[in-house]
Parts: C-alpha cells; sequence; structure tokens
C-alpha cells in the first residue's frame, strides 16, 4: 500500500521558490497513485489559495501532456518528411509553451509561403533562401543562443530569430509547400540545408543569412568530417534524426536556464522517440 503520509509536505513545497523542488514535490505526487487528483483530495483543505491554484494548474498541465504525449508515439508514421517534421515541431512548441498557442504553426508557415509566391523571385531554393533570410530578415539568435523557445518554430517563425536547425526547418517546411526540395544537412556544430539549383547541389547557412558555402567551405568541411560521417554531406537525415538533434538542443538549453522540469520532459521525449525509432 502507498504511504501518503508525505502528500502534505509535497503539497506545500508547490510554491516553493526554487522551481526544481517545486517540480521534485509534483513528481512526487503523481507515483502515489494513477489519479492525481483522488489522491490529493483530502489535503487540499490544509493549502493556501495559491498553493491550491498551483496544484490544479499543474494537473491541468500534466492532463494534457498526456495528450500531447499520445499524439508524441505517432508522428513519425505521417508521411513524407516534412508532415513529420511540422507536426513534431507543432507538438514542441505545446509543450514549451504549457498551453494551445495563440497562432498555428501551419499557418505561418502558409503565409511566408504566400509572401514567397507574391514576391516574384525566382521558384527555387535560391530564390527562397533570399526571401527568407533577406526580405524576411531570419537570421541566427547569437545573443540569445541558448533560449529554448530558438527551438519553438512558432517563437523562431514570430521573432524572426532561431538556431542553425530550426531556421533550416523553416526553410524546408516553407519549400514543401511552393514545390522546393530543401533537405537538412546533419553535420556536426552547424546543422546547414542542402538543395538542388540547375543541377548543382548547394549548401546554405541558414545562421548567417542563408548565405551558400563556397566550394573552398564545402571542401574544407568534408575534410574536417572523419571517413565514417562522409556521408552527412551527400545523405539527407530523416525527420526523427533532426528531431532528436533538436530535443538535446533543448536540454541543453533548459539546463542553460535552470528550468529543470523542461529539461526532464525533453529528455523524456528523446526516450519515447528513441524507443519508437526502434519498435518492431
Amino acid at each position: 500500500m502507498t504511504d501518503h503520509s508525505q502528500i502534505p509536505h509535497l503539497m506545500r513545497l508547490l510554491d516553493d521558490a526554487s522551481e526544481s523542488v517545486r517540480a521534485h514535490a509534483f513528481g512526487q505526487i503523481l507515483r502515489m497513485g494513477d489519479d492525481p487528483e483522488a489522491v490529493a483530495a483530502p489535503y487540499l483543505d490544509a493549502l493556501t489559495p495559491q498553493q491550491r491554484t498551483i496544484f490544479r494548474n499543474l494537473l491541468a498541465q500534466h492532463r494534457q501532456e498526456g495528450v500531447w504525449r499520445e499524439a508524441w508515439l505517432a508522428w513519425p508514421d505521417l508521411v513524407p518528411i516534412c508532415p513529420q517534421l511540422e507536426e513534431a515541431f507543432r507538438l514542441l512548441a505545446q509543450f514549451q509553451y504549457g498551453w494551445q498557442p495563440p497562432v498555428h504553426l501551419a499557418d505561418l508557415l502558409d503565409d511566408l509561403a504566400d509572401g514567397f509566391l507574391a514576391s516574384g523571385r525566382p521558384r527555387d531554393a535560391l530564390g527562397l533562401s533570399r526571401y527568407l533570410f533577406v526580405s524576411q530578415k531570419f537570421q541566427g539568435d547569437a545573443e540569445n543562443y541558448y533560449d529554448p523557445l530558438n527551438s519553438n518554430l512558432i517563437h523562431v517563425i514570430e521573432k524572426r530569430r532561431g538556431l542553425p536547425i530550426s531556421l533550416c526547418a523553416v526553410f524546408m517546411l516553407v519549400g514543401a509547400r511552393v514545390g522546393i526540395e530543401v533537405y537538412g544537412c546533419n553535420v556536426p556544430r552547424h546543422f546547414l540545408a542542402r538543395a538542388e539549383v540547375n543541377n548543382e547541389d548547394l549548401l546554405f547557412d541558414c545562421f548567417h543569412g542563408g548565405r551558400v558555402l563556397t566550394r573552398d567551405e564545402r571542401n574544407s568541411l568534408r575534410d574536417s568530417l572523419s571517413p565514417n560521417l562522409a556521408y552527412l554531406l551527400v545523405e539527407a537525415p530523416s525527420a526523427p534524426e533532426i528531431i532528436l538533434r533538436v530535443l538535446n538542443n533543448l536540454v541543453d538549453a533548459s539546463e542553460q536556464v535552470n528550468d529543470t522540469a523542461q529539461a526532464v520532459l525533453m529528455r523524456d521525449l528523446m526516450r519515447d522517440l528513441h524507443m519508437r525509432m526502434h519498435s518492431g
């Protein structure tokens, strides 16, 4: 039989000044039984109004995360890569915000696609790159590199700032809407985008204005890779591979800002995705 004697103490910790203490206390309450609301009900009257409100908000968020977790296990079944990628980023935005975002990721991507089609720029990856990174001023967020929201595509599109991989994802997802194939290039340290223009394979640095790498830079990059990683320059990563790298960035960023609960959640999502990728 589960010992509930610690529940009053744990519930009084829900408004502790330390986020890690609050997260640990709520996690311990969740482990007390399948229905945390029923487990906690006998002790609610002894709490302050603020503690009761915090508990109910945490419980509502926990239930919503349960719904999102079910969807998280399903998105790898989508095809092809861009629907997978978009659904994964949509879910990550919900996990990060903790509530239904005020705007839909799909609508933001649609607006960018419509803007590109109306821009008169060439209908190729170079034209799209110049539209996004010159006209629309998407660029890397060097000042706040470790802000976890730099991996949130809704935030990235609204602020026009992000990490190399999130900016590449915008490039890919807008490209898919207008019939332009853009792929990821999962090289170490600095994620790139890859696309073919006029029968030439180009690498784009989305963090630095979408510029195209020179031949010397490509050769230098190739030489820097060990022989067993040379394939990364020509083989496009899958959506799960891209999202695993995004999740790793989110773990690091959450730890940088001491958001223990978010770091734990992102590790859990990584574990779920690893299991999903290797099941069956």
